[in-house]
């Protein structure tokens, strides 16, 4: 489910009411201190930066030696209009693709390349090494390639009316975001075929015509009839050649798992490989298929799940073949080595942790680069482990949170660090863990304005986990007086709120501190980066046990002396609507007020690759989904009650609060309704200004009681 999350990048302006001096104005744009277009060039361990002239600058990490690669002259000359954004194809070329041109420096002379004949403003995937583009238009998903001087050649002419290509399918779910993958060498696309004419039509209105109009989506509900889904294959070469598209099926079989993710080519392009993942998702093959066939050719990897498996990641080759695999078998998110031939070698990490991001492996590939929270779930440090001896090494320590940026033979790295007091730190490091130069220390972007005292701790629900809390208070709060509460909740799967970084909350939740809010955000049982044991407790039962760790949180605040344990407000979106609508029904007494968004009220009307995941089907689990139903529960609400939907929500579909207002209508329950007409799930763009004004205004008047 896509979670609603309120970051630093949304300035837009709205009004504001004073309430400690300064305070943040949201018609500002707030900008934390930053190295612009660091990149590591490609064989080199050389690192390249702009300059505040917009001179392309490389620097040798070993003595800090700089160097102009492009001058600002030069990219003038060549007529490249801007230099951000840029990237690395070889050791000698950068690609600039506001321009579309890539430039060529040899012993200080330049040549540029121009890609003019292909339609940039349809492209939806590229590979500019090889000269392959996907462009999409309202004629259908084409390839254009260097090989027939970028005439377009339609992907596959298999269409038909509720036929899908060349997109996302499965919902998004399972890491899938693209709907075709160019292999290695840019040889052969391979793309989604969807088929979603079994799929029920669900009506979206849009009341913006004349007379309002009716848009049909395709919206598979728990235990109702899901789409269909093939792998195609499209020979780049072939089709160049003859202008037409050559392409195949794969020839995937429905009883080896429905659900087709993790698409992976083998390096020389000979398999495909594809994780299935049964309706049930409860069983995934990770299956080799034979390319130019489309074969199978035997199952290298099954996994099964008394509750759901949940594979993301595809799979990680080494040179001699052989691969790693990501799998929480053992409970926790980990690597496991493999020979080609599928014979497991051994679990290459091993420890109490998920690994959260993997980074790769040096040239002489005996170590990996990843980071994990290991013994604080709040952190991410950067680590390494070597493959034979599985020693780990953590590179990056300092409390917080660390993203790394390695150059490619994972020598050097670019450390970005942040904890609650820090805005940005910027350091280069080697591969052993020793810092060599601190290239940038942030200031904190508000200037003299006072922000809220941040702090990071754990509590222990009544199972003895830990919930790890945040909680920003007032500016200069004096501890003598009484606060309102803003709980902010999501708690769902795939989610971590509590993280030990700058303004981990986002700028709204630090701006409800300065009105005099404490504000307090828990991670229940169900969330990420815990183990699998702590995310998948919720399976069949959701809303129970996050309920639980939520009112341990509750039970926190009413013990601190300046919490005002009448005045709680709660707000969440999506699962966090789901999750207030959940704590105010089952605990009525305890809320002051209380805001949602977007929340699911009956999860048989959410869709399938989801809600069947964590609930199975209605089918499977009447009294799960029975015991999860808000709707015959809304008769249970004491306080002022916000709610609010996008009515073009293809996520969490109107249906929800509309039938949710039903009820409360015929129990004779109070509540203000408010609709966002044009948006989708997320209210985004100028129309969020309202977002933040409603629901200041709202918890002013009902929380607080001004």
């Amino acid at each position: 489910m896509k979670r609603i999350t309120l970051l630093l990048s949304i300035f837009f302006a709205m009004l504001l009411v004073p309430a400690f001096g300064q305070y943040i104005d949201f018609s500002k744009r707030y900008v934390i201190d930053n190295i612009r277009g660091i990149a590591w060039q490609p064989t080199m361990d050389m690192y390249s930066y702009i300059d505040d002239d917009q001179n392309i600058m490389l620097v040798n990490p070993k003595n800090g030696k700089e160097t102009v690669f492009l001058a600002k002259a030069s990219q003038t000359a060549h007529e490249i209009s801007s230099p951000y954004g840029y990237e690395w194809l070889d050791a000698n070329t950068l690609y600039f693709p506001r321009d579309h041109k890539t430039v060529n420096v040899v012993k200080g002379k330049i040549t540029t390349a121009e890609f003019d004949k292909v339609d940039w403003d349809d492209v939806i995937d590229q590979d500019i090494k090889h000269q392959v583009f996907v462009i999409k238009n309202d004629k259908g998903v084409f390839v254009e390639s260097a090989q027939n001087g970028y005439k377009p050649v339609l992907l596959c002419p298999d269409t038909g009316k509720n036929i899908v290509f060349g997109e996302s399918v499965h919902r998004s779910e399972w890491g899938i975001n693209e709907g075709q993958y160019i292999s290695p060498n840019g040889n052969f696309i391979a793309f989604y075929r969807m088929d979603e004419s079994m799929v029920e039509d669900y009506p979206l209105v849009n009341t913006g015509t004349p007379i309002a109009t009716v848009e049909n989506i395709k919206y598979p509900m728990a235990g109702r009839t899901s789409h269909v889904v093939t792998l195609g294959i499209f020979d780049v070469a072939k089709s160049a050649e003859k202008g037409a598209p050559i392409y195949h099926y794969i020839q995937t079989d429905k009883a080896d798992g429905e659900f087709l993710t993790n698409v992976t080519f083998s390096p020389d392009e000979q398999y495909i490989y594809i994780t299935h993942l049964n309706r049930e998702q409860n069983h995934s093959k990770l299956i080799r298929y034979d390319l130019q066939t489309g074969k199978k050719l035997r199952t290298l990897i099954e996994e099964s799940d008394s509750r759901y498996v949940e594979p993301t990641q595809r799979m990680i080759f080494m040179k001699n073949g052989d691969f790693l695999w990501f799998s929480d078998r053992d409970g926790w998110n980990h690597l496991y080595l493999y020979m080609h031939d599928s014979r497991l070698v051994k679990k290459v990490v091993d420890g109490k942790f998920d690994i959260i991001e993997y980074y790769g492996m040096d040239k002489d590939e005996k170590n990996i680069y990843f980071t994990a929270s290991l013994e604080k779930p709040v952190n991410q440090y950067v680590c390494k482990v070597n493959i034979d001896k599985g020693t780990l090494t953590c590179l990056a320590h300092a409390d917080g949170v660390h993203r790394p940026f390695f150059s490619e033979s994972k020598a050097y790295f670019i450390d970005y660090f942040s904890n609650p007091t820090t805005p940005r730190n910027i350091s280069l490091v080697d591969n052993n863990g020793k810092t060599l130069k601190t290239l940038l220390s942030a200031k904190s972007p508000f200037g003299v304005m006072q922000l809220g005292d941040t702090k990071i701790f754990p509590i222990v629900n009544k199972e003895g986990d830990s919930l790890w809390c945040r909680m920003i208070t007032p500016p200069n709060m004096d501890k003598s007086k009484k606060y309102p509460v803003f709980l902010y909740v999501y708690g769902g799967p795939h989610s971590q709120l509590v993280t030990n970084q700058y303004l981990s909350g986002g700028l709204f939740l630090e701006f409800m501190a300065q009105q005099g809010y404490i504000v307090f955000t828990l991670d229940n049982r169900g969330t990420d980066n815990r183990g699998a044991e702590f995310e998948k407790c919720i399976h069949r039962n959701l809303g129970v046990r996050e309920v639980e760790d939520q009112m341990c949180g509750v039970e926190y605040l009413k013990s601190l002396p300046y919490v005002d344990a009448d005045r709680i407000g709660l707000d969440g979106w999506s699962y966090g609507g789901f999750m207030v609508l959940s704590l105010i029904t089952s605990h009525p007494e305890t809320f002051k007020a209380a805001s949602c968004g977007g929340p699911v009220v009956n999860w048989e009307w959410y869709e399938v690759m989801y809600g069947e995941r964590y609930m199975d089907t209605p089918q499977e689990n009447p009294s799960g989904y029975a015991n999860a139903n808000i709707i015959p529960k809304i008769k249970n609400v004491k306080c002022p009650l916000l709610v609010m939907h996008g009515a073009q929500d293809h996520t969490v579909v109107q249906q929800h609060t509309l039938e949710l207002l039903r009820q409360a209508v015929s129990d004779d329950i109070e509540l203000e309704y408010f609709v966002y007409t044009v948006h989708d799930h997320n209210v985004i763009g100028p129309e969020r200004r309202h977002l933040y004004n409603k629901l200041l205004r709202f918890h002013n008047q009902n929380t607080k009681g001004e």
